[in-house]
C-alpha cells in the first residue's frame, strides 16, 4: 500500500505517488514484485531478510536510515515480530509481513492534526505505536510473578521450576529488546538530524526515555524472579527439614526399642529374664513405656 502524506496517509496507486513524501507500507515479496522507480530508489541496497532477523539495529547507507526492529514474543502474542523501515528523502518505505505498520498507519490517521506530518513524523509515531502497550505487559509478568510467589510461599512447589524458567526466558528477552530499542533510539539521535525536525528529535527524545523506564521495569522482574527464587528454596529447605525433623523423631523413638531389642538378644545362658515367667511380658512393657515417653517428649517440645 502506498499513502500520500500530504493527503494525510490518503491511500494512492504507486504510480500517482510522485517525488514528494509517501509512505509504503510491503512485505518482502511485494518489495521483490514491484517494479516502481521511486520503490527501487528507496528500497536499502541490502536487502533486509525479517525472517532471519533477531534483533533490533540502526545502519545508515546512501543518505537512508534502515531500522530493523524484531520484538520477541509477550504477553498473549506468541509469535515475534519483525518489521523494516527505510527512511529516505523525505519518503518512508516499511516492511511488515505482520500487518502491524497498517495498523498503525490506520492509528496514526485518527491523531490530531495539530502537527505537520511527513515521514520523520509517521516514522516516530510507528515507534511509539510498538511499545504503547508495553507497560501492561510487563505489569501482565509481574501479576504473574507474584502468583508464583504466592503458590511457592503456600507449599505448592508443583511445577514452580518450569513455570520460573518460562517467566525468566520471557523477562530476559524483553530485557535485550529494550536495550535494543535504547541503542537504536541513541543512534536516531546521533544520525537523524538531517532525516527529523527539531520537534521530531525531541520525541525520539521521549521515546528513548520512554524506553529506557521499560527496561527498569523488565530490569525490576528479572531481580523479583531472583527472590521468587529464593524464596522456593527456602520453601525447600523447610519442607526437607520437616521431613528430618519427623525422621529424626522416628529414629530416637526406635532406638532405645532397638537397645532393649539387642540387649536382649544375645541369650546368654545366665541371663535370668530368659527364663522368668514374666519376662517377656516386661519387656515389652518397658518398651511400650519408652515409646510413649519419647512420643510425649517430642509433642512437648513441639518436634511433632
Amino acid at each position: 500500500m502506498f499513502y500520500s502524506i500530504a493527503g494525510g496517509l490518503k491511500e494512492e496507486a504507486p504510480e500517482e505517488a510522485k517525488g514528494g513524501g509517501f509512505v509504503a507500507v510491503l512485505s518482502e515479496q511485494e518489495i521483490a514484485r514491484n517494479g516502481h522507480g521511486l520503490l527501487r530508489e528507496l528500497s536499502p541496497t541490502k536487502p533486509v531478510a525479517l525472517k532471519t532477523a533477531r534483533f533490533c539495529k540502526l545502519e545508515t547507507e546512501a543518505e537512508r536510515l534502515v531500522i530493523t526492529l524484531c520484538r520477541p514474543p509477550r504477553g498473549d502474542q506468541r509469535a515475534r515480530l519483525c518489521i523494516a523501515a527505510v527512511l529516505h528523502g523525505g519518503n518512508l518505505l516499511l516492511i511488515d509481513d505482520t500487518g502491524f505498520s497498517g495498523g498503525c498507519i490506520e492509528k496514526i490517521r485518527e491523531l490530531p492534526r495539530n502537527r505537520s506530518l511527513d515521514a520523520g513524523r509517521v516514522l516516530c509515531e510507528v515507534l511509539n505505536l510498538l511499545i504503547r502497550r508495553d507497560l501492561e505487559v510487563l505489569e501482565g509478568l509481574e501479576n504473574r510473578a507474584a502468583k508464583m510467589e504466592t503458590a511457592a510461599l503456600s507449599g505448592s512447589l508443583e511445577k514452580f521450576d518450569h513455570g520460573m524458567m518460562a517467566f525468566r526466558k520471557e523477562v530476559s528477552a524483553l530485557l535485550h529488546y529494550y536495550a535494543q530499542l535504547a541503542d537504536v533510539s541513541v543512534s536516531l539521535r546521533e544520525h537523524g538530524t538531517d532525516f527529523f525536525t527539531p520537534e521530531e528529535q525531541e520525541t525520539l527524545h521521549l521515546f528513548s526515555e520512554r524506553v529506557t523506564r521499560l527496561r527498569e521495569e523488565a530490569m525490576m522482574l528479572r531481580e523479583y524472579s531472583v527472590q521468587i527464587r529464593e524464596v522456593y528454596q527456602a520453601q525447600i529447605g523447610i519442607r526437607q527439614n520437616e521431613i528430618m525433623k519427623i525422621l529424626t523423631a522416628v529414629t530416637a523413638v526406635f532406638l532405645p526399642l532397638s537397645l532393649i531389642a539387642g540387649w536382649y538378644g544375645m541369650n546368654f545362658t545366665h541371663m535370668p529374664e530368659l527364663h522368668w515367667r514374666y519376662g517377656y511380658g516386661l519387656v515389652a512393657l518397658v518398651s511400650a513405656g519408652v515409646a510413649a515417653f519419647c512420643i510425649w517428649f517430642f509433642k512437648k517440645k513441639k518436634f511433632w
